[in-house]
């Protein structure tokens, strides 16, 4: 069962399978996954099974398929991540991680609806790749992000006058900002931890419009890749109730402490 509002339950986990999440009983997911072929969660992606590019889509294959078993009708996915570019054996590429999660996505039952375009501002806005002035063989910059979204079926329905719609409301410059298809205005975060190694964190602000984009007041929210666990702290200030799954146990104890620490921790 989810955590109670406000709270966030936190369970050791695989993102595939999400042992102790009942069928039908999350309203929103959001999330982002290791991402394929980025050479920090190549041993993540072993130790799941995976030591290639289409492997490491079957893993998250099979999350979003677990996913869609655990969300209820009219339930939302929300993926964000990046596409890849490294070279290999066949030489320099771009690994389209966006498009074969679309695809799997849909597989999975999931109804696509239209994205977002998340372009990360830099320090650098003249960054570019390859030969610098000389054509043909410089490379556009990878400055953007996906938010991917998708919904179980046709959409939620309440009953009129709902008061956990009706407290869940935004405003319309809120609106306005957050339902454009491009957004600009948010930052990338330090992307280390306090022991050194790199997090993949996506900034809260960027789970907070999530959260509050597309769900209401006491639903149920899940982050199958938890990680740092920004995605529940800022579903859990939001009033809803919070539930991650962690497969690293190191990272998994250092949430605990993190939940307890916020005030946040109902198991």
């Amino acid at each position: 069962m989810p955590s109670p509002a406000g709270r966030v339950r936190l369970l050791r986990g695989d993102a595939r399978r999400l042992d102790g999440i009942d069928p039908r009983s999350i309203d929103l997911v959001v999330t982002s996954p290791p991402y394929p072929m980025i050479p920090q969660w190549d041993a993540l992606f072993r130790e799941l099974g995976a030591d290639d590019y289409p492997g490491m889509l079957r893993v998250l294959a099979g999350a979003w398929r677990a996913a869609y078993r655990v969300l209820v009708p009219g339930g939302l996915l929300a993926v964000v991540i990046g596409d890849a570019l490294r070279r290999t054996d066949e030489g320099f590429r771009l690994w389209p991680n966006h498009a074969r999660t679309l695809t799997d996505a849909v597989r999975a039952g999931f109804r696509p609806l239209p994205y977002v375009l998340w372009k990360k501002p830099t320090n650098r806005p003249n960054a570019y790749l390859g030969s610098g002035f000389l054509p043909p063989n410089a490379y556009v910059t990878l400055d953007c992000e996906f938010v991917l979204l998708f919904r179980k079926g046709e959409p939620r329905r309440f009953p009129p006058h709902d008061p956990r719609r009706a407290e869940s409301r935004f405003s319309r410059a809120e609106r306005d900002l957050w339902f454009s298809q491009i957004w600009d205005d948010l930052r990338g975060v330090p992307q280390r931890s306090a022991s050194g190694g790199r997090t993949g964190a996506f900034p809260l602000e960027l789970a907070d419009r999530l959260v509050r984009m597309f769900s209401v007041v006491g639903d149920a929210v899940l982050d199958p890749f938890v990680g740092t666990g920004t995605t529940v702290w800022a579903a859990a200030a939001a009033g809803r109730r919070a539930v991650g799954v962690e497969w690293d146990p190191s990272r998994f104890e250092a949430l605990r402490a993190e939940a307890r620490r916020r005030g946040f921790l109902s198991s």
